[in-house]
Parts: C-alpha cells; structure tokens; sequence
C-alpha cells in the first residue's frame, strides 16, 4: 500500500518524518503553486530533475514503494559507514560468496547483490542519488528493468576492486595487491590500499621494502574530461543537459511524476562524441612508481602505514590522495606468536627431564642453549628473556620466546 507524504510545517512530513529514505522508490505527485515555489527551494534535487512543472490543485504527495534490499544492509554496515567501512566489508563478503570459492546453492545471487551495493555506496554520486531516491534515483543505469543489480556485471566489480587478483596474492606481475576502479571516476576517493607480504623476520625486526605501486592521475592529454577534445563534449539532447527525466501519469490524487536518470548520459547532462585515445573516456590513466617502504620492527599482520600525497592524482581539482600499505605477516614453522611474546614446543626424553638439561632451540636469532630445569613436568614452559617481539610504539621493550616442554616417556621402562 502506497505511503502519503504531505507538505506540513515547511516541510515534507509524515507523522513528523521527512521524505522516505534510500531503498524506496519515489514518485511525486502534483503541488499548489504556492507551495511547489517553497517545495523547489527547499528541495533542490527535485526541482533540478524536473519535478516540479505546473500547477495542480492538490497538495504535495510523495508516494513510496518498497523495492528490493537495503544496499547498506547487504553490505553488513550502517547508513553513516566511512567509505573504508564499505571497503573493508566488500572485501570480506566478496570473497566468501564468490562462486568460485563458494559453491553453495544462493552463494550467486548473494556475490551480484554485494556487488551491485557496493558499486552504488563507493561511489559518492551513485551513494547519494540513492540516499535521496532509493534505487528510482539509479534508474538509469539500467534499461528499465527496475533491478539495479542485473545491470552490474559483478566479476567487473570484482576485479576493479583487486586489481586483477584478489588482493592478497597481488596484482598485474606485482607483489602486492591494490585497488581501483576506473568505472567509479566520479568518485572523490582517491586513496590506494596496497598489501605488501612479509616474511616473519622481517615482522619482529622491521627494515626496508621496495614496491611497485599504480595509482590513478588526471590524464593530460584530455584534461580529465574523458573527450578527444572539447568540442567533442554535447549536451545530452534526451534530457536537454538537465541529466534527468520525468514521465506523467495522470491519477486520482492529481499527475503523478515519476524521476529517473537519463539513461544516455548517465545523469551528467553530457555525452561525448569521441572519447579521449589515451584514457578510452575514463578521465584518468594508470601510472606506475617505485617507491621505499620503511618497516618498524615488531609489526603485526594487518598493521597499516599511511603515506599522505602518494595516492590517486586528480590534477583537475589539485587533489592527491594517500598510500596506506597493509602489512600481510607469513607464518613460521615451530614458532607462533601472541603479542610480544613468543612459543614453541619441545621435546625432551623423561630423563633429561628428571635431571636436568641443556638443549639446543630455534628462535627468531638462531640456535640458542636453553637449559631445562631438573624435574620439569610436561606442559611446562621455559623461556628465552627478550628474544621475543619488539613493541612496534617503544621497540626497547621486547618479549619472550616461551618453549613448551612436552616429556617423552616410553610406555615400557625396558625400552628406555
């Protein structure tokens, strides 16, 4: 059943609540002039995709109806989640739908429907038409089927977002992953997450790193507008240039306008004629660049290091965003680790353990002498001091490396 919205108060309510928020679908219905003149200042989104066009005797109506999933939702995140939040979740639920890696009944249906969230919410433009809107504001991304995520071909997303890879193994012949998505060129992130895979010596004492990273710039030869040259830049004669549409319906409450994006232009009131050779229309090329990495010693998997100015470069706004490197630490055979501390397990014969021992041990600085205590039990530990892990904040204070003893006893004191 349709939901009524009224003008009341200077405002768009129902029971004291504003317009319908994203995942609806929204149409409009005729204003009073009066009040259309205040409804166009006050909501100028409306007003600029052609809303408001004549009068109507009936007052403002804003009829809602439920569509699909909520992006946000899917995506397992709030309506206020940063943009890294969005990243962090697509990455995690990507790669448990894919259906190369998830070979459940539904597993499908699951990674195009996070994947369509994800193209809309990483995209500021795409995020806040849909805010406004629900998916009627997306319209014109899809040829009028009314499901946004047939329109998205999930495996594009996929590998824009990895690079090619998943992200853990590397991309393009590198050796760590990184992000982007030349579709999303509307979008104002211009960071780089790159994964750089250590071994687990070069986690407890840090040092120094060369990689090879592509970033995104402004490509020179257009200027960023995607167009062989300016004159190759027309005003969408669909829409003409407004980047929406309406369409009429008359109705018993008065003519209801439904919205939706012009499906030409993409809602950009632009279309160009001949796409720029060097960046093929996407506004931005990718460039590659050497660069050092200093490690602290003591880092931890997933540690991240910020570098600022060293992301994507968008010169037409004189904009550079940052390079955040996400250390990946390998595991080591024998030896684990638990905050600064350090484990392994032993073996000795129930003799050495009665009387006492010296034994020879692996730890992260060679072979050392660990000397067991006479009368030792099993499951007992005895420990190396400070050849553990360094604090990454105050690299003086280290841990221990910890050695569990596991006693040897025969089961016949013959065979001993």
């Amino acid at each position: 059943m349709a939901t009524s919205y009224q003008l009341h108060n200077c405002g768009i309510r129902q029971n004291s609540f504003l317009i319908p928020g994203s995942g609806s679908r929204t149409s409009v219905l005729g204003l009073r002039w009066s009040e259309s003149q205040f409804f166009c200042k006050t909501h100028a989104p409306y007003y600029r995709l052609g809303i408001i066009k004549r009068k109507c005797r009936h007052s403002a109506v804003i009829r809602a109806t439920s569509s699909g999933s909520d992006y946000y939702s899917t995506l397992n995140v709030s309506r206020g989640a940063t943009l890294q939040e969005i990243k962090t979740s697509y990455r995690s639920l990507a790669r448990k739908y894919h259906p190369d890696m998830n070979k459940t009944p539904g597993a499908e249906e699951k990674f195009k429907e996070i994947s369509a969230a994800y193209e809309v919410l990483s995209d500021n433009e795409k995020r806040s038409l849909y805010d406004r809107f629900g998916e009627a504001g997306l319209q014109g991304e899809y040829d009028g089927s009314g499901d946004y995520s047939a329109a998205v071909d999930p495996f594009e997303v996929y590998n824009a977002f990895f690079g090619g890879s998943d992200g853990f193994f590397g991309g393009m012949g590198e050796p760590g992953g990184f992000n982007f998505n030349l579709r999303n060129n509307g979008s104002n992130d211009l960071d780089i997450w790159y994964e750089l895979h250590l071994n687990f010596e070069e986690s407890i004492f840090g040092g120094e790193r060369e990689i090879m990273v592509s970033y995104l710039e402004t490509c020179n030869d257009c200027g960023g507008t995607g167009a062989k040259t300016s004159s190759c830049i027309k005003s969408c004669t669909d829409c003409g240039g407004k980047g929406g549409s309406t369409k009429s319906k008359r109705t018993p409450f008065g003519v209801a306008i439904e919205v939706s994006t012009c499906s030409s232009c993409g809602g950009k009131g632009k279309i160009i004629t001949e796409k720029c050779r060097r960046c093929s229309g996407y506004c931005k090329v990718k460039v590659k660049r050497s660069m050092r990495v200093i490690i602290p010693p003591g880092v931890a998997d997933g540690f991240t290091k910020r570098i600022r100015g060293e992301g994507n470069v968008d010169k037409k706004r004189g904009f550079a965003g940052d390079l955040f490197v996400v250390l990946r630490i390998g595991v080591k055979q024998g030896i684990w680790r638990d905050g600064l501390n350090l484990y392994s397990k032993i073996n000795v014969d129930y003799t050495e353990a009665i009387l006492g021992t010296v034994v020879k041990v692996e730890t992260v600085e060679g072979i050392k002498d660990l000397r067991i205590p006479c009368g030792i039990q099993p499951g007992d530990a005895v420990k190396l001091s400070r050849l553990g892990v360094p604090d990454v904040n105050k690299p003086s204070v280290r841990g221990d490396h910890h050695f569990i003893v596991n006693v040897l006893i025969p089961k016949d004191i013959r065979d001993a």
